[in-house]
Parts: C-alpha cells; sequence; structure tokens
C-alpha cells in the first residue's frame, strides 16, 4: 500500500506541482505587451538587490502628474541591459494621448538610475523599445 502511495506522489503530484510552478504568468485575453531592454552608460555593476521598475504611463496633461497603466517589477539577474515585457489592456490606450515608457533602479529606498528624458512610445505599435537611463545624483 505504501508503494502505492509513493509512486502516486512520484509519478502523479510531483509532476503536476512542477508543471503548475513552471508555466509562465497567464495573460488575459486580449493583453498587450510592450517589451525591450533598459540600459545606462556608466560602467558600475548592479548590486544583486537593484530593482527595476518599468511603467506605461499617460503624460497627456503637462500639469498633471502621469497616470501610470501598467508597471512592471523586475530583479535583475545580471547586469544591463535588462530586459523587460509589460502587458496592459489596450482599451486603455486613447487615440491623441501622449503615452511614454520610465523607468528606474533603486537599491533599498536609494535610486541609482532613472530615465532622463521623456521616452515617447505607441503601446498599439509593437515596436521593441531601448530605454536609457541616467545614474540619479
Amino acid at each position: 500500500m505504501l508503494d502505492r502511495i509513493a509512486e502516486f506522489f512520484i509519478f502523479g503530484l510531483v509532476p503536476l506541482v512542477v508543471g503548475a510552478l513552471a508555466v509562465p504568468e497567464a495573460t488575459h485575453a486580449g493583453e498587450r505587451t510592450i517589451a525591450g531592454e533598459v540600459t545606462y552608460r556608466e560602467r558600475i555593476a548592479l548590486p544583486p538587490d537593484a530593482v527595476l521598475v518599468v511603467e506605461l504611463a499617460d503624460v497627456s496633461l503637462a500639469d498633471a502628474p502621469a497616470i501610470v497603466i501598467a508597471k512592471r517589477r523586475i530583479a535583475p539577474t545580471g547586469q544591463v541591459p535588462i530586459r523587460f515585457d509589460i502587458g496592459f489592456d489596450p482599451k486603455a490606450i486613447q487615440k491623441g494621448r501622449t503615452y511614454t515608457l520610465q523607468a528606474r533602479i533603486t537599491v533599498g529606498e536609494r535610486l541609482m538610475f532613472v530615465t532622463g528624458t521623456s521616452h515617447p512610445v505607441d503601446p498599439l505599435a509593437g515596436k521593441p523599445q531601448t530605454v536609457l537611463l541616467k545614474m540619479a545624483r
């Protein structure tokens, strides 16, 4: 009897759990993606606890804060360039509005790198993006 239970766990339950954990995060029906990479010019290695945050934002209103449409937080496993992809609902994109990608790299509470200039993007175009960061002072 114990052999049958062990066999069930080894050949039945364990592969099921491992398979479920290995499947990438499911995307919602109709979701679109912006993909690309973030880099910077300085020859500085990122600490192992660095975190990259990339945001798709609506910056159409000049005197108002940006409206974040989608956000992705990544713990880089290496150095720059760091690849990213952000899933978003295409229904949130309106014609005639201005959208940008904003990015920052932090270590704990300390800001290391940030988007230096506006990086306009057409979220529905599907073109790969390269976002250049500058060192925060």
